[in-house]
Protein backbone atom coordinates (compact mmCIF):
# COMPACT_ATOMS: atom_id res chain seq x y z
CA UNK A 1 0.00 0.00 0.00
CA UNK A 2 2.45 2.51 0.80
CA UNK A 3 4.71 1.75 -2.33
CA UNK A 4 1.34 2.39 -4.59
CA UNK A 5 1.24 5.64 -3.06
CA UNK A 6 4.44 6.79 -3.50
CA UNK A 7 4.01 5.71 -7.17
CA UNK A 8 0.88 8.05 -7.50
CA UNK A 9 2.49 10.65 -5.76
CA UNK A 10 5.57 10.74 -8.25
CA UNK A 11 2.80 10.96 -11.08
CA UNK A 12 1.23 13.77 -9.64
CA UNK A 13 4.51 15.98 -9.77
CA UNK A 14 5.43 14.80 -13.49
CA UNK A 15 2.07 16.10 -13.85
CA UNK A 16 2.73 19.38 -12.79
CA UNK A 17 6.18 19.74 -14.04
CA UNK A 18 4.58 18.83 -17.44
CA UNK A 19 1.94 21.79 -16.71
CA UNK A 20 4.84 24.29 -15.67
CA UNK A 21 6.85 23.18 -19.02
CA UNK A 22 4.02 23.64 -21.21
CA UNK A 23 2.71 26.79 -19.41
CA UNK A 24 6.39 28.33 -20.26
CA UNK A 25 6.59 27.41 -23.36
CA UNK A 26 3.26 29.25 -23.98
CA UNK A 27 4.26 32.16 -22.25
CA UNK A 28 7.77 32.01 -24.32
CA UNK A 29 5.43 31.97 -27.45
CA UNK A 30 3.16 34.97 -26.98
CA UNK A 31 6.05 37.19 -26.12
CA UNK A 32 7.48 36.09 -29.05
CA UNK A 33 5.05 36.86 -31.13
CA UNK A 34 4.07 40.06 -29.16
CA UNK A 35 8.01 41.00 -30.46
CA UNK A 36 7.69 39.51 -33.84
CA UNK A 37 4.44 41.70 -34.63
CA UNK A 38 6.20 44.63 -32.74
CA UNK A 39 9.12 44.32 -35.45
CA UNK A 40 6.51 44.40 -37.97
CA UNK A 41 4.72 47.44 -36.97
CA UNK A 42 8.07 48.91 -37.08
CA UNK A 43 8.95 48.05 -40.37
CA UNK A 44 5.62 49.09 -41.92
CA UNK A 45 3.49 50.94 -39.97
CA UNK A 46 3.63 54.64 -41.26
CA UNK A 47 5.02 57.30 -38.89
CA UNK A 48 3.64 60.00 -36.94
CA UNK A 49 2.51 63.00 -39.55
CA UNK A 50 4.55 66.00 -39.26
CA UNK A 51 3.11 69.58 -38.11
CA UNK A 52 0.91 70.83 -40.52
CA UNK A 53 1.79 74.79 -41.40
CA UNK A 54 -1.79 75.53 -39.74
CA UNK A 55 -0.32 74.04 -36.69
CA UNK A 56 3.18 75.76 -36.73
CA UNK A 57 0.78 79.35 -37.81
CA UNK A 58 -1.00 78.49 -34.48
CA UNK A 59 2.36 77.88 -32.28
CA UNK A 60 3.38 81.13 -33.39
CA UNK A 61 0.00 82.91 -32.86
CA UNK A 62 0.46 81.77 -29.28
CA UNK A 63 3.71 82.49 -28.74
CA UNK A 64 2.93 86.25 -30.60
CA UNK A 65 0.48 86.78 -27.78
CA UNK A 66 2.45 86.50 -24.92
CA UNK A 67 4.88 88.28 -26.30
CA UNK A 68 8.01 85.58 -27.54
CA UNK A 69 8.36 87.21 -31.05
CA UNK A 70 11.49 85.66 -31.71
CA UNK A 71 9.91 82.50 -30.95
CA UNK A 72 6.85 83.33 -32.76
CA UNK A 73 9.16 83.67 -35.63
CA UNK A 74 10.72 80.35 -35.94
CA UNK A 75 7.21 78.95 -35.93
CA UNK A 76 6.19 81.17 -38.52
CA UNK A 77 9.18 80.38 -40.83
CA UNK A 78 8.62 76.91 -40.03
CA UNK A 79 4.84 77.17 -41.45
CA UNK A 80 6.33 78.98 -44.48
CA UNK A 81 8.82 76.07 -45.04
CA UNK A 82 6.17 73.95 -44.89
CA UNK A 83 3.22 75.80 -47.00
CA UNK A 84 5.65 78.17 -48.64
CA UNK A 85 1.89 80.14 -50.17
CA UNK A 86 0.44 80.22 -46.49
CA UNK A 87 -0.60 83.47 -46.67
CA UNK A 88 -1.32 83.95 -42.85
CA UNK A 89 2.15 82.94 -41.84
CA UNK A 90 3.92 85.47 -43.65
CA UNK A 91 0.96 87.72 -42.34
CA UNK A 92 2.18 86.63 -38.23
CA UNK A 93 5.76 86.58 -39.06
CA UNK A 94 5.38 90.24 -40.26
CA UNK A 95 3.36 91.54 -37.00
CA UNK A 96 6.32 89.90 -35.22
CA UNK A 97 8.82 91.74 -36.76
CA UNK A 98 7.40 94.58 -36.38
CA UNK A 99 6.95 94.41 -32.55
CA UNK A 100 11.21 93.85 -32.65
CA UNK A 101 11.98 97.35 -35.12
CA UNK A 102 12.62 94.89 -37.97
CA UNK A 103 10.53 96.87 -40.40
CA UNK A 104 12.12 96.08 -43.83
CA UNK A 105 11.66 92.45 -43.17
CA UNK A 106 8.42 93.05 -42.13
CA UNK A 107 7.90 95.20 -45.20
CA UNK A 108 9.00 92.04 -47.04
CA UNK A 109 6.59 89.70 -45.75
CA UNK A 110 3.52 92.19 -45.76
CA UNK A 111 4.35 92.07 -49.76
CA UNK A 112 3.90 88.46 -50.00
CA UNK A 113 0.79 88.14 -47.90
CA UNK A 114 -0.80 91.11 -49.82
CA UNK A 115 0.53 88.88 -53.05
CA UNK A 116 -1.28 86.15 -52.01
CA UNK A 117 -3.93 88.17 -50.98
CA UNK A 118 -4.20 91.51 -52.54
CA UNK A 119 -7.96 92.25 -51.56
CA UNK A 120 -7.09 91.72 -47.76
CA UNK A 121 -7.93 94.61 -45.53
CA UNK A 122 -6.17 94.18 -42.99
CA UNK A 123 -3.00 93.33 -44.99
CA UNK A 124 -2.76 97.08 -46.27
CA UNK A 125 -2.94 98.13 -43.12
CA UNK A 126 -0.59 96.83 -41.26
CA UNK A 127 1.67 96.88 -43.83
CA UNK A 128 1.50 100.87 -43.40
CA UNK A 129 3.08 100.18 -40.02
CA UNK A 130 6.25 98.93 -41.60
CA UNK A 131 6.38 101.37 -44.19
CA UNK A 132 5.77 104.39 -41.39
CA UNK A 133 9.29 102.80 -39.65
CA UNK A 134 10.78 103.01 -42.52
CA UNK A 135 9.51 106.89 -43.29
CA UNK A 136 7.76 105.89 -46.27
CA UNK A 137 5.05 108.39 -45.55
CA UNK A 138 3.80 108.46 -49.26
CA UNK A 139 3.91 104.68 -49.62
CA UNK A 140 2.04 104.95 -46.01
CA UNK A 141 -0.62 106.94 -47.23
CA UNK A 142 -1.49 105.02 -50.21
CA UNK A 143 -1.65 101.25 -47.88
CA UNK A 144 -4.74 103.44 -45.66
CA UNK A 145 -6.12 104.63 -48.86
CA UNK A 146 -6.12 101.27 -50.30
CA UNK A 147 -7.32 99.37 -47.07
CA UNK A 148 -10.13 102.05 -46.91
CA UNK A 149 -11.12 101.28 -50.50
CA UNK A 150 -11.41 97.66 -49.22
CA UNK A 151 -13.16 98.19 -46.43
CA UNK A 152 -14.56 101.46 -46.11
CA UNK A 153 -16.93 100.79 -42.76
CA UNK A 154 -13.75 100.72 -40.77
CA UNK A 155 -13.55 103.81 -38.91
CA UNK A 156 -9.69 103.25 -37.24
CA UNK A 157 -8.76 103.27 -40.88
CA UNK A 158 -9.67 107.15 -41.21
CA UNK A 159 -8.60 107.48 -37.85
CA UNK A 160 -5.13 106.73 -38.71
CA UNK A 161 -4.88 108.11 -42.21
CA UNK A 162 -6.04 111.62 -40.33
CA UNK A 163 -3.60 111.41 -37.97
CA UNK A 164 -1.21 110.27 -40.57
CA UNK A 165 -1.82 113.21 -42.42
CA UNK A 166 -2.01 115.86 -39.85
CA UNK A 167 1.69 114.83 -38.39
CA UNK A 168 3.45 114.08 -41.95
CA UNK A 169 1.84 116.14 -44.23
CA UNK A 170 1.15 118.81 -42.28
CA UNK A 171 -2.92 119.30 -43.37
CA UNK A 172 -5.48 121.24 -42.21
CA UNK A 173 -7.99 120.73 -40.48
CA UNK A 174 -10.21 121.19 -43.53
CA UNK A 175 -8.56 118.37 -45.37
CA UNK A 176 -8.90 116.34 -42.70
CA UNK A 177 -12.22 116.96 -40.84
CA UNK A 178 -13.82 114.20 -43.63
CA UNK A 179 -11.57 111.52 -42.15
CA UNK A 180 -12.51 112.46 -38.64
CA UNK A 181 -16.46 112.95 -39.73
CA UNK A 182 -16.59 109.65 -41.27
CA UNK A 183 -14.85 107.76 -38.04
CA UNK A 184 -16.72 109.36 -35.40
CA UNK A 185 -19.58 108.32 -38.00
CA UNK A 186 -18.16 104.74 -37.35
CA UNK A 187 -18.31 104.58 -33.41
CA UNK A 188 -14.09 105.53 -33.22
CA UNK A 189 -14.45 107.09 -29.54
CA UNK A 190 -11.20 108.99 -29.28
CA UNK A 191 -10.50 112.27 -27.55
CA UNK A 192 -7.88 113.62 -30.08
CA UNK A 193 -10.42 112.96 -32.93
CA UNK A 194 -13.64 114.98 -31.13
CA UNK A 195 -11.38 117.96 -30.11
CA UNK A 196 -10.10 118.25 -33.65
CA UNK A 197 -13.15 118.05 -35.14
CA UNK A 198 -15.17 120.06 -32.15
CA UNK A 199 -12.29 122.70 -33.20
CA UNK A 200 -13.23 122.66 -36.88
CA UNK A 201 -16.45 123.18 -36.56
CA UNK A 202 -16.60 125.47 -33.43
CA UNK A 203 -13.70 127.93 -35.81
CA UNK A 204 -14.49 127.52 -39.06
CA UNK A 205 -17.82 126.82 -39.24
CA UNK A 206 -19.21 128.37 -37.07
CA UNK A 207 -21.30 125.10 -35.99
CA UNK A 208 -21.21 125.55 -32.15
CA UNK A 209 -24.12 122.92 -31.18
CA UNK A 210 -22.32 120.49 -32.80
CA UNK A 211 -18.64 121.41 -31.72
CA UNK A 212 -20.18 121.37 -27.85
CA UNK A 213 -21.10 118.16 -28.70
CA UNK A 214 -17.95 116.91 -29.51
CA UNK A 215 -16.29 118.72 -26.76
CA UNK A 216 -19.16 116.56 -24.62
CA UNK A 217 -18.17 113.16 -26.02
CA UNK A 218 -14.10 114.10 -25.59
CA UNK A 219 -15.09 114.77 -21.73
CA UNK A 220 -16.65 111.38 -22.24
CA UNK A 221 -13.34 109.93 -23.49
CA UNK A 222 -11.56 111.52 -20.58
CA UNK A 223 -12.78 113.65 -18.31
CA UNK A 224 -9.97 114.93 -16.91
CA UNK A 225 -8.85 116.58 -20.34
CA UNK A 226 -8.52 120.13 -19.87
CA UNK A 227 -8.04 120.71 -23.33
CA UNK A 228 -11.23 119.51 -23.76
CA UNK A 229 -12.71 121.89 -20.90
CA UNK A 230 -11.37 124.86 -22.32
CA UNK A 231 -12.93 124.29 -25.87
CA UNK A 232 -16.26 123.54 -24.50
CA UNK A 233 -16.55 126.84 -22.19
CA UNK A 234 -15.20 128.64 -25.25
CA UNK A 235 -17.89 127.12 -27.62
CA UNK A 236 -20.88 127.50 -24.81
CA UNK A 237 -19.70 131.43 -24.64
CA UNK A 238 -19.79 131.41 -28.28
CA UNK A 239 -23.54 129.61 -28.19
CA UNK A 240 -24.49 132.65 -25.46
CA UNK A 241 -23.12 135.24 -27.61
CA UNK A 242 -24.94 134.01 -30.91
CA UNK A 243 -28.58 133.49 -28.64
CA UNK A 244 -28.13 137.28 -27.16
CA UNK A 245 -27.27 138.39 -31.05
CA UNK A 246 -30.16 137.16 -32.17
CA UNK A 247 -32.52 138.87 -29.67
Amino acid sequence: MKEKSKVKSKGKKKEKNKAKIFYRLGLLTVLGLAVIVGIYLSFFTAPPAPPTAEKYNSRGLHKYEVGNYNGAIKEYTRAIQTDPRDKVSYFGRANAYIQIYLYQKALADYDKAIQLDPTNPVYHANRANANYGLENYKATLADYDRAIKLNPQDGKLYQRRALLKEKNFKAGQKELAADWRKAIALGVEDEHIFISYGSYLNNDLQNYEAALNCFQKALKVNPNSGLAKQNRDITLENIRTKKANQI
